[in-house]
């Protein structure tokens, strides 16, 4: 019972600032649109939006590591995803970004018009000429400065455990001849998969920004055999910060 109602505070919370803040984000859009053409300013706006929510909502202990490892230059973010609270949590890293997201996201009310006007990018994962267009899409953000966030596993993890990670990130970086970089979330994930809807209570979360792994050191790899470096990386990552905060 405890779950329902702590999950419908964060559901008020999530409906009142979009009705508060949407109105804004569509003035800075129409304000910025015609010389900002990366949309940097709207981009800014929309990490704090993100990152506020994160803030008020009780009992989320958020701990970011490696922020100094972020800059403003195009680059592809990998994560690992074990909880619909990692979407909120992306946005504490303070750079412009846009998503790869499934189509059907975009579908949600203001959210998912809010991010259309943002420039974030739409695939269905069943359809090939969706998926193509993706990769032009992307690839044509990431060659105009833009960077791009990306969940590889292509879903939230339905064990708690690090899911295999999908080629396409890693696809795209060597074509926009940019670099990854790998963050790794931790403290979302749980035993008990909650059904889409419910937010887990209170807890402490660790994001950690990992070191750039540089263009140069991926131009000439197999993305598979890239895909499941990086993830050997994350989950590496995992299991010490899991050894550390049992004290071993």
């Amino acid at each position: 019972m405890k779950k329902i109602i702590f999950s419908v505070y964060v559901w008020l919370l999530l409906i009142t600032t979009a009705l508060v803040l949407s109105l804004p984000f569509v003035i800075i859009w129409l304000f910025t649109v015609l010389f900002d053409k990366r949309l940097i300013v709207l981009h800014y706006y929309a990490n704090f939006w993100g990152s506020l929510l994160t803030v008020l909502v009780p009992g989320w202990n958020i701990k970011l590591i490696g922020k100094e490892k972020l800059n403003s230059k195009a680059k592809i973010i990998v994560a690992n995803h074990q909880s619909q609270e990692d979407v909120l949590l992306i946005y504490r890293l303070g750079v412009p970004f846009r998503w790869i997201s499934k189509a059907d996201v975009f579908k949600t009310p203001i959210y998912g018009w809010l991010m259309s006007l943002k420039g974030d990018i739409k695939v269905q994962r069943s359809n090939k000429a969706s998926i193509k267009q993706m990769f032009i899409d992307a690839e044509k953000v990431l060659r105009k400065g833009s960077s791009i966030t990306i969940f590889p596993e292509g879903t939230r993890s339905k064990t708690g455990y690090l899911g295999n990670f999908k080629e396409g990130a890693f696809k795209l970086a060597q074509a926009a001849e940019i670099p990854i970089v790998p963050v790794v979330i931790y403290g979302t994930g749980t035993k008990l998969i909650y059904p889409n809807g419910i937010f887990k209570g209170k807890h402490s979360v660790i994001v950690k920004i990992l070191d750039e792994i540089s263009y140069e050191e991926i131009k000439d790899k197999n993305t598979k055999e890239l895909a499941n470096k990086v993830k050997n990386l994350i989950e590496l990552e995992l299991n010490m910060l899991k050894l550390s905060e049992n004290g071993n």
